[in-house]
């Protein structure tokens, strides 16, 4: 898969988690205070993404040219766990970081 294939693959995730996220805590837990709330939407927001980055075996650490390992798939499902919107952000980092050298 090519860089850019493993950053949409990345994507896809990250909406899935935001929509299993939106779905599932926005309805159900609403009676959580908001201090709480957010914990809990991070820990399983992360959680959701790890698995999901495993399984598939994502790894956007591997298409920047790191070796590709478990570790390298864990760290991408974190980023995944934040969302769609941070990962497109990440992710323009790291490619406009290799541009400016």
């Amino acid at each position: 898969m090519t860089g850019l294939g493993v950053f949409f693959s990345a994507m896809v995730l990250a909406f899935i988690v935001e929509a299993i996220l939106e779905y599932v805590l926005g309805i159900w837990w609403q009676p959580l205070s908001g201090r709480m709330r957010k914990r809990v939407i991070m820990a399983v927001g992360l959680a959701i993404g790890i698995s999901l980055c495993l399984v598939y075996r994502v790894d956007l650490l591997a298409e920047l040219g790191f070796e590709a390992t478990i570790i390298g798939q864990m760290l991408t499902g974190a980023i995944v766990g934040r969302g769609a919107d941070y990962l497109h952000n990440f992710w323009k980092r790291l490619r406009n970081a290799g541009v400016n050298k």
